[in-house]
């Protein structure tokens, strides 16, 4: 959740600095929405199945493996948003 969060906190001095149009602010802020919303629920299955399932269990891994990797796609898809966002607007300014 930390390296999110700084990621997310650089995304907006990026976006400050390069002064982003609304609606890539928009497209940034639902990004990096769904990646903390996933890791939060993240978070949430893992509690919920260590209260279930104290000892090591199969089906208790698995669901904390497939957890965790929903925070990855969340996490690819937020940084390619944000690649095409921030290109775009370095692009303007450049050229």
């Amino acid at each position: 959740m930390r390296i999110h969060a700084a990621a997310a906190a650089g995304v907006v001095v990026v976006g400050a600095v390069l002064r982003l149009p609304p609606l890539s602010w928009a497209v940034l802020a639902l990004a990096v929405g769904l990646v903390l919303a996933a890791e939060l629920l993240n978070t949430a299955l893992e509690a919920v199945v260590d209260l279930v399932s104290p000892e090591d269990h199969p089906l208790a891994k698995q669901a904390k493996d497939v957890a965790a990797a929903a925070v990855l796609v969340a996490s690819l898809a937020a940084l390619v948003a944000g690649v095409f966002v921030l290109a775009e607007a370095l692009a303007a300014r450049v050229l």
